[in-house]
């Protein structure tokens, strides 16, 4: 063999090493990054555990949304029975949602915690507690959300826009004096084994009645499925009779597993109503407050 072609045969050898060292280190680097993904996905088993699958987060992030709720809740208890300034002073946010939507206009509209997840949910159910032939709600939901079932109740009767939603006229409350409870009502529509992933309530101080009487422990509701209902928005109306009934409402509430995510006043009467927007996590986001 001459030089020249021992020369040619070392560099084609140190070629192959040095590809297949260039080959190794990628193949490496892959499976490190591969393992870094894994990692990073599994981070977030504690925010979907306590968010009942909801939302996938770090748990720094996780324990630092705990931390804020806890520092706000306990401020929330301390409640001041101030009627002009109730809504100013009590009640605030103690969760921050991820992603906020505003479904509907002007005072129909509501603002909702990340409805992309509902994009792939089947069932999807929503609830509309109150409509004065106000539809903005609903066509929004259903634009967004043209797969899931909206279902609209009044005590007076209006239609619904095509395609849009289902009309009921009911007058909603603890099913005496001919009323319908929210379960008398599911059941009617066969759904009580349905989740409701929005329910929107604006009814003119009925909400008192109606939740006190959908979360109570009575022998009536025994005879019930409970019904698990993902997100509550909400317009809660005051009056100067009502103030240790509306903290009573925000404890039940409390005690259904729920935070305050968002809150609104109503502009035109913000002594006496106000939006808020609530979520349901799993029991074990809220240890060391029960």
């Amino acid at each position: 063999m001459t030089l020249l072609q021992h020369n040619r045969l070392r560099f084609f050898i140190l070629g192959i090493i040095f590809i297949f060292m260039i080959k190794f280190n990628f193949m490496h680097h892959k499976v490190q990054n591969k393992n870094i993904f894994k990692g990073t996905k599994n981070s977030c088993n504690l925010s979907m555990i306590e968010s009942d699958q909801l939302i996938c987060e770090s748990d720094e992030i996780w324990q630092k949304r705990r931390a804020f709720y806890s520092e706000q809740h306990d401020r929330n208890i301390l409640t001041m029975n101030d009627y002009e300034n109730y809504f100013y002073k009590n009640w605030f946010p103690e969760f921050q949602c991820p992603n906020e939507t505003r479904l509907g206009e002007g005072d129909g509209g509501k603002w909702a915690c990340d409805i992309e997840y509902l994009k792939s949910k089947s069932p999807c159910l929503i609830y509309s507690l109150g409509s004065d032939g106000d539809f903005q709600f609903e066509e929004t939901v259903h634009k967004r959300l043209p797969h899931c079932s909206i279902h609209t109740i009044d005590m007076r009767y209006f239609e619904c826009p095509k395609n849009v939603c289902k009309f009921h006229q009911v007058k909603l409350g603890d099913g005496q004096n001919k009323t319908t409870t929210l379960h008398q009502l599911m059941t009617e529509l066969n759904q009580t084994n349905f989740e409701i992933d929005i329910l929107k309530v604006d009814i003119e101080y009925g909400e008192y009645i109606l939740f006190h009487k959908f979360f109570s422990n009575n022998i009536r509701n025994q005879f019930f499925k409970p019904v698990y209902i993902r997100q509550i928005l909400i317009e809660v109306h005051l009056d100067r009779d009502r103030i240790i009934e509306t903290n009573a409402l925000f404890y039940l509430f409390n005690s259904q597993n729920y935070v305050i995510y968002h809150r609104e006043l109503n502009p035109g009467f913000p002594y006496y109503a106000c939006e808020y927007g609530l979520l349901k996590l799993n029991r074990k986001f809220f240890r060391g407050h029960f």
